[in-house]
């Protein structure tokens, strides 16, 4: 049976605010709708335009401030991020999913004749043994992981198609005691995980990313994806799986403290003429990779106050996508600060930023 489940489309973003469409704001607060109200999600690129607390700030006596601003709220959790951006973004590493550049996702089919995801499994197993993951394609799933830097800002979402490495597993005949599994690239580098954890976050040997099938200059590559998970584990370029019984389960890395509940605004005043009254669209996206968001809060007042903006049934193993639509009624500067709150109660280490003029 093919498991395989329809990727939502998306509509292109960029590197403009979405805006001056004179709908009409709500009053007496935010507007909250479901993500079923929602559109569909938003193919988010930010074209090197890179946002955070640090950047666009202007000083307090520079712009206007406006307590608990009211507007219209939704959210969703779909959307991509564009595999040019989603490969290049993550640190300088060559050995895993934070490497670049990400020569495996080139243009085109596999070379005919060239022998395609082949993987090999072996260790503390009765039998060593070569799987080629196209010929698993029934067992094939498709899947929506955020793929998120553990001490860095950087984050992103695909859509993930792939064989389950539970199936791989379960053709291995396992020796007494296997508890850990080390997926290898091909220059022979790999990180310890412990099989239960694997297995329980439903792992992926990935060979096709937002439609992309993935092939390095070597040709055909799988990698390795799991949700929850930082993206130090995703391996590239997978040629070996051992399963192991060791003395110790590894620890499992989680997100740096300083860099938990992620938020980014998708979007820029750059090039953008704003008018008084005019409806202007902000949206971006936020994850915590682990802890569901429960709210987006917005401030127009350099944190003195926020608008809560609940987001009730968001899952954590996808991003929260949103949208904030207001209007100003006189022209100024001004300046939107933008975090996250978990359900655990952490609010957004590094809130996001950007200033506009209304004219």
């Amino acid at each position: 049976m093919n498991k395989k489940k329809a990727m939502a489309a998306g509509a292109a973003g960029g590197a403009l605010l979405l805006g001056m469409t004179g709908v009409a704001v709500a009053a007496g607060g935010p507007a909250i709708l479901d993500g079923s109200d929602a559109p569909e999600g938003a193919t988010h690129e930010n074209n090197g335009y890179q946002i955070d607390s640090h950047t666009l700030m202007l000083e307090e006596s520079d712009y206007t401030k406006i307590a608990n601003k009211e507007g219209a709220f939704f959210f969703n959790q779909d959307g991509v991020t564009p595999n040019d951006e989603l490969f290049n973004v993550f640190g300088t590493a060559i050995t895993s999913m934070c490497s670049k550049p990400a020569n495996e996702l080139m243009a085109g089919e596999p070379a005919e004749g060239v022998a395609t995801y082949y993987v090999n499994v072996g260790g503390n197993i009765k039998e060593n043994f070569s799987v080629n993951l196209e010929d698993m394609e029934d067992e094939s799933e498709e899947q929506t992981m955020v793929c998120s830097c553990a001490t860095g800002a950087p984050f992103g979402q695909a859509a993930v198609v792939g064989v389950p490495l539970a199936a791989v597993i379960d053709m291995a005949d396992l020796e007494d005691g296997v508890n850990t599994v080390t997926a290898y690239g091909v220059d022979g580098f790999g990180q310890a995980l412990p099989l239960q954890y694997c297995l329980d976050r439903d792992a992926l040997l990935v060979y096709e990313v937002n439609g992309e099938k993935l092939q390095s200059e070597a040709g055909p590559s799988a990698q390795l994806w799991m949700p929850e998970t930082v993206a130090r584990y995703f391996t590239r370029n997978v040629v070996d799986i051992k399963l192991t019984a060791e003395e110790r389960v590894p620890d499992v890395q989680s997100v740096d403290p300083a860099y938990r509940n992620k938020i980014e605004i998708m979007n820029s005043a750059d090039g953008c003429v704003f008018f008084a009254g005019n409806s202007i669209t902000f949206e971006g996206v936020a994850d915590d990779l682990g802890s569901p968001i429960e709210a987006i809060e917005f401030s127009f007042d350099g944190g003195e106050t926020w608008t809560e903006c609940p987001t009730e049934g968001a899952t954590a193993d996808k991003w929260v996508n949103w949208q904030f639509e207001t209007s100003f009624e006189e022209a100024g500067e001004y300046q939107l600060t933008v975090r996250a709150r978990t359900t655990d109660g952490v609010v957004s280490p590094l809130e996001a930023s950007l200033s506009f003029e209304v004219l």
